[in-house]
C-alpha cells in the first residue's frame, strides 16, 4: 500500500498584510548575480493559445537557506503572460485580447511558516494591471502549474546543464486583487529532496517554471485530478452498493465498505496507485484497511463519489478527514472540512482548533478560533482549555493570542 505521507501543504500563502514583506527585505531577481530569468522564456511559446511558460534560474540557491529566516521570501521578476483570445474571428478587433496578465513567483527558502520548516514554499502571485484596475476587474482564474528542477553540469558537455524535475503540481485557481491574490504550496519540495543527503550547505542550482495555460483543462496529467470533481457526475447512489462494485475495504471494527475501481481511481492519485498493477493490493478483492477509522474513509470515499463533505460528521471525526485529506492530497476535501470545523468552534474546542491551525498554517481555522477567544475571553480565560495553550511552550503562538486580546490586532 502506497505510504500516507503527511504533507502539511495548504494552498493559501500569506495572510494580504504580509505578501510584500517579510523577515527580510525581498530579493529581486535583477538585484542579485545568482537569480536570473530565462529571457526566451518570457515570451509566449510557440503555442500560444494553449499555454504560456516563464523559468526563473537561482544560482546557489543553498545560500538563500542560510540566510533567509523561516517567513523570509525572494521574489522573480515581473513578467507578462498573453491573454487568451476572446474570439477566433481574426477580423473582430477586441481591446481585451491586447491586454496581457501581470505575474511574479515568490519562493520562501525556509518554508512560509514554522509548519513549514526544511521546506520551501512557492506560489504564483497575480498582479493587477492597469488596464485590469480601470476595468474594474477583481479578480483572474487561471490553471497554472508549478515546477521545480535541480541542475546540474552535463558531463558530455560542459556549457550545458541537466534539468532533474524535482516537483510539480497543477492548479485551477481564482486569484482576487482584494483577497487572495497567490497560490501554492507551503510545503512544496522538502530539503531532502532538494539537497543530495539532505545535506543543506551543499551547493545547488534551482530552475522554478510556471506554465500558464490559456484554458482550464490543460493537456497532459495533473497531480490532483480530484480537484475537477464537480465536472464528474455524482455516483452517491452506487457507494457501498455491491452491484457492479469491484473492491471490498474491510475493518477492524467490523464494517465494511464496497466500492469501484474505475471512480476511486479517477478522482483520486492515491488511489489510482493503490488499486494499479505496483502494488499488492491491485490484485485484491477484499482490502483491509489498519490504520484509518471507518467512519473517515467512508467519508474519504463519499466525497471521491459525490464531491461533498458528508453531513452530520462529529468533530473528532472532522479533524480526522482534515488530516487523512491532507495525506490524500485532497486539496478541496481539506477545505470543506476545515471550513465544517470553523463552524464549530465553541467552548470545549476552541483550544484544539486554534494549535491545529497554528501547527498546519490554516488562516481560516486560526481566525475563527482567535475570534472566538477574543470575544469570549472572559469566559474562557480561567479555563483548562486557556491553560492547555498557555503550557504549549510555543511563544509566537501565545504571543499572538495576547495580541489578540490585548492589543486589537488584525487577525492574519
Amino acid at each position: 500500500m502506497p505510504p500516507l505521507t503527511i504533507r502539511k501543504r495548504f494552498i493559501r500563502s500569506r495572510p494580504r498584510q504580509h505578501r510584500e514583506s517579510g523577515s527580510s527585505a525581498p530579493v529581486r531577481s535583477n538585484d542579485t548575480r545568482d537569480m536570473t530569468t530565462d529571457q526566451a522564456t518570457r515570451q509566449p511559446s510557440k503555442h500560444a493559445l494553449s499555454h504560456f511558460t516563464y523559468s526563473w534560474t537561482i544560482r546557489g540557491f543553498n545560500d538563500l537557506v542560510t540566510f533567509y529566516p523561516n517567513t523570509g521570501f525572494v521574489l522573480s521578476e515581473r513578467f507578462w503572460s498573453p491573454r487568451p483570445p476572446l474570439t477566433n474571428d481574426s477580423s473582430i478587433k477586441n481591446k481585451q485580447n491586447d491586454q496581457p496578465f501581470l505575474w511574479r513567483i515568490k519562493l520562501y527558502p525556509n518554508g512560509v511558516n514554522e509548519a513549514a520548516k526544511t521546506h520551501i514554499s512557492l506560489y504564483l502571485v497575480a498582479i493587477q494591471t492597469p488596464y485590469e484596475k480601470q476595468s474594474s476587474i477583481t479578480c483572474r482564474e487561471k490553471t497554472f502549474k508549478l515546477e521545480v528542477f535541480r541542475l546540474s553540469s552535463d558531463p558530455t558537455s560542459p556549457s550545458s546543464t541537466i534539468s532533474h524535475l524535482i516537483r510539480e503540481e497543477t492548479f485551477t485557481m481564482k486569484f482576487e486583487f482584494d483577497g487572495l491574490d497567490d497560490f501554492g504550496r507551503h510545503r512544496f519540495c522538502s530539503f531532502e529532496n532538494l539537497f543530495p543527503n539532505s545535506d543543506t550547505t551543499a551547493e545547488i542550482d534551482l530552475l522554478v517554471r510556471v506554465q500558464i495555460f490559456n484554458s482550464s483543462s490543460p493537456t497532459g496529467s495533473t497531480d490532483e485530478p480530484v480537484e475537477h470533481v464537480d465536472e464528474f457526475p455524482s455516483f452517491k447512489q452506487h457507494l457501498d452498493d455491491g452491484k457492479f462494485s469491484d473492491v471490498e475495504f474491510t475493518f477492524d471494527c467490523g464494517s465494511n465498505i464496497k466500492a469501484h475501481r474505475v471512480i476511486l481511481a479517477t478522482r483520486s492519485t492515491y488511489f489510482e496507485k493503490l488499486l494499479g498493477d505496483k502494488w499488492k493490493e491491485g490484485q485484491m478483492k477484499t482490502i483491509p484497511i489498519k490504520h484509518m477509522q471507518y467512519t473517515t474513509f467512508r467519508s474519504i470515499l463519499y466525497y471521491l463519489y459525490t464531491g461533498k463533505l458528508e453531513e452530520g460528521l462529529q468533530f473528532n471525526v472532522l479533524k480526522d478527514v482534515y488530516s487523512k485529506a491532507d495525506m490524500l492530497n485532497l486539496e478541496k476535501f481539506g477545505e470543506m472540512a476545515a471550513d465544517r470545523i470553523a463552524d464549530m468552534v465553541n467552548g470545549d474546542n476552541w483550544d484544539e482548533i486554534l494549535m491545529l491551525a497554528w501547527e498546519v498554517g490554516d488562516a481560516r481555522l486560526k481566525e475563527a478560533a482567535l475570534n472566538y477567544a477574543v470575544t469570549k475571553w472572559d469566559y474562557i480565560r480561567d479555563g483548562e482549555n486557556m491553560k492547555r495553550v498557555m503550557s504549549c511552550g510555543n511563544m509566537d503562538w501565545i504571543e499572538e493570542l495576547m495580541r489578540a486580546r490585548y492589543i486589537n490586532m488584525p487577525i492574519s
